[in-house]
């Protein structure tokens, strides 16, 4: 059973492109990122509808294996942060948050995300 198995839509071309971004050691807003793989599947996709594969590739894939938060590199095109929901429910820095994300961007372009394959 793969790991994709049951994720959510777009789950796998997310995580794809997160690991192409990180490789390149850049951010992108949810826009940027929904076109990106629209465009390469030929097919239109919601930035919106990007919510539920970024929590799940923090929560299924990173968390459990100890890997930086490959979602930190997905932000808001108005803030250049990321949303609510880049934190896991419960889980607050207060006025920390943004010294967090950074770490964790930071944490993300150092990782070598060309052995990280979970098929």
């Amino acid at each position: 059973m793969s790991i994709w198995d049951g994720a959510p839509k777009n789950s796998r071309a997310v995580f794809e492109h997160l690991k192409v971004l990180a490789k390149r050691m850049r951010v992108e807003s949810y826009g940027e990122i929904a076109e990106a793989i629209g465009e390469s599947e030929n097919r239109d996709i919601a930035p919106v509808s990007l919510n539920y594969p970024l929590g799940f590739i923090r929560d299924k894939i990173c968390g459990p294996r100890g890997l930086p938060w490959l979602n930190a590199l997905a932000v808001n095109a108005s803030t250049w942060l990321p949303g609510d929901s880049f934190l896991p429910a419960g889980v607050a820095f207060g006025d920390d948050e943004v010294v967090h994300w950074r770490g964790a961007v930071l944490a993300v372009f150092g990782f070598d995300w060309e052995s990280a394959n979970f098929d």
